[in-house]
């Protein structure tokens, strides 16, 4: 930590001998982390005497440079405010739970005189009845379509009040039979909110109450010789008997549980929440861990369970954890005494599954991670086998020739360093020292330019140079190669026809199978390079073209083309006017406006032929 500003020391000497949070502020008055204290004097003052005890709190000490502080009247008043400044502010140093803002809720509008049952990413103190979060959006889709055959009511947003119907006809939903139209009165509002209680009962796993009512209802129906409404009942009741037989139940005493398990390797982590309503085990929720290296167990549960559970109303009955968190005493206050840690037994052995699932997600990152490195890496790996290369080939360079006829010769150097394009290396080159179309000593230039720039730039060295080309082209680079005296750079050639590939001391060329991932990364460097060189030809041609058309013509001058691109706009509209036109401005005679005309025309003419050969190179290549 730089030297204590004298504004820092002042406010440590003003700590209180009470319960609250502090918040450490860095240079850029940011941020970088939030604590909670039962003394905030003494537990300020620890970060500033004395040795950190762990890397993380040496780095945060280091970039201290500002203090403020909140005081509480308890420290579990201290504990949920840490939790929602954590949330908000998302300090470098805190232990962070990933965004659940990002995770879906089921919310149903209690405040509404019929409520509707909508998905939302907020939480808010609006009076509506919030269940999730749902990190499985695939199992919230699902439960939501079970939900709307069993428990009709609307989806719509009308407005819908109290009293006579406020709308003419219902919508489709209710031919549909997912709907009981209170729009149009087809239900009272008793009724109405009988059914959204169903749902409530449903979404916290108390499916056998509502199987009861929903028995009582279809007899009340039969007995009232409504049969063809108590079959609808009786459908709905097959479809709940059915969801419930897919759910196991763990316990009989119908207690809603959360059990909490976690997994940590280095600085990948994640904590799963097991949701066990009525005894019955009905979701899973899993959340990413970020900033936990250097975190012990403990710190991380105890920091997990201050941001999950702020602003939760409706806590289960018990919440079984895997470790003891920091601050037990605290904690267990502030959740009302519902934190159990079990050893042994059923419950100990959800506490398993739920780290198992943790787990399990932890190894897919790890994979995940390794499936992308391997996409690219796997190509160069086998392209040393296939080849039989001396060393692997993770730098790789691939050189293209590009013209029309020998005029606006360019080259292109393109990079791949395993097997990715790494475009800040890419390399352009204007050949100036061939006449005439010559692609062998166009590529001589080419390789010994870059050659020298690598002999001075030992960090762009690649460990293998590619040829687009067959056996002669190869072996003039490579003569050039030998010279530069560079043995531990290869090199080899790539034939476009069958895709043969020629090394070096080799008289047999190469030929790999289509499906070898060795050969498509070949190719598409080939391809790669080839692109690069075409289109700086283009850009070149095109940049002369437009420079030099009127540069082109005698007996006129500098003043005379500016007079002449300001009053027309193109050299394209230029060629279209009349002499007369041309006359008109100053300087221009008639006869140099023909002079001018016929000039172009002759110009024109030329490029259709050039654009023609053009693409005939192009194509051919």
């Amino acid at each position: 930590m730089a030297e204590i500003s004298q504004a820092l020391k002042d406010k440590l000497q003003l700590l209180p001998d009470k319960p609250g949070v502090y918040l450490w502020h860095d240079e850029k008055k940011k941020i970088i982390y939030v604590g909670k204290a039962l003394n905030l004097k003494y537990r300020v003052r620890s970060y500033l005497t004395g040795s950190p005890v762990d890397r993380k709190t040496k780095r945060l000490v280091e970039h201290i440079f500002d203090l403020d502080y909140i005081i509480t009247n308890t420290e579990a008043e201290a504990f949920a405010l840490e939790a929602n400044l954590i949330k908000k502010h998302r300090p470098k140093y805190n232990i962070l739970l990933k965004d659940d803002k990002r995770y879906p809720f089921i919310c149903i509008t209690m405040q509404e005189a019929f409520p509707r049952v909508v998905i939302t990413r907020t939480l808010m103190k609006d009076g509506a009845k919030y269940f999730g979060p749902y990190t499985d959006v695939k199992y919230l889709r699902r439960t939501l379509r079970s939900m709307e055959w069993i428990f009709p009511i609307r989806n719509c947003k009308r407005i819908i009040n109290d009293g006579s119907p406020q709308y003419e006809r219902a919508c489709i939903n209710y031919q549909l039979g997912i709907c009981t139209a209170p729009c149009v009165g087809k239900i009272s509002m008793k009724e109405y909110r009988r059914i959204v209680l169903q749902i409530i009962n449903f979404l916290t796993g108390r499916h056998t109450v509502i199987i009861e009512e929903m028995k009582d209802e279809m007899q009340r129906l039969s007995t009232e010789m409504k049969f063809e409404e108590a079959a609808k009942v009786r459908d709905r009741i097959r479809e709940l008997e059915k969801i419930q037989n897919t759910q196991t139940m763990y316990f009989t005493d119908e207690k809603n549980r959360d059990i909490i398990g976690f997994y940590q390797e280095e600085n990948l982590g994640a904590m799963v929440v097991l949701k066990m309503r009525a005894g019955k085990l009905i979701n899973k929720e899993l959340y990413p861990l970020t900033q936990i290296e250097d975190a012990a167990p403990s710190e991380l549960m105890a920091a997990f369970l201050g941001q999950y559970y702020t602003n939760v109303d409706d806590l289960p009955h018990d919440i079984l954890l895997q470790v003891e968190p920091d601050d037990f005493k605290v904690l267990n206050e502030w959740l009302h005494k519902r934190i159990l840690l079990p050893q042994r037994g059923e419950k100990n052995q959800l506490i398993t599954m739920a780290r198992q699932n943790a787990y399990n997600y932890v190894e897919e990152q790890k994979l995940s991670h390794l499936r992308k490195t391997h996409r690219t890496v796997f190509p160069v790996q086998e392209l040393k086998d296939k080849l039989n290369l001396p060393k692997l080939p993770r730098k790789i360079v691939c050189f293209d020739i590009s013209t029309i006829q020998g005029t606006d010769t360019v080259a292109s150097g393109i990079f791949f360093e395993n097997g990715k394009p790494l475009k800040k290396q890419y390399r352009r080159f204007i050949i100036k020292t061939v006449v005439g179309q010559d692609d062998f000593a166009s590529l001589a230039e080419t390789l010994e330019r870059y050659l020298k720039h690598v002999i001075e730039n030992e960090n762009d060295k690649p460990d293998l140079i590619i040829i687009d080309g067959g056996k002669g082209q190869l072996s003039a680079a490579y003569s050039i190669l030998k010279r530069f005296e560079l043995p531990d750079i290869l090199m080899m050639s790539l034939a476009k026809r069958i895709e043969e590939i020629f090394i070096p001391g080799q008289s047999q060329s190469i030929i790999l199978p289509r499906s070898s991932s060795a050969l498509r990364l070949l190719t598409n460097i080939r391809d790669e390079a080839h692109r690069f060189a075409v289109t700086f030809h283009r850009q070149r041609r095109s940049s002369r073209t437009l420079t030099s058309d009127l540069d082109q013509i005698k007996g006129i001058g500098e003043k005379t083309k500016f007079l002449l691109l300001k009053e027309f706009g193109s050299v394209s509209i230029i060629s279209q006017a009349t002499p007369e036109e041309l006359a008109g401005i100053k300087g221009i005679g008639l006869k140099l406006a023909k002079t001018i005309l016929a000039q172009l025309k002759q110009i024109n003419s030329s490029s259709t032929r050039l654009s023609s050969a053009e693409s005939h190179s192009i194509d051919s290549h």
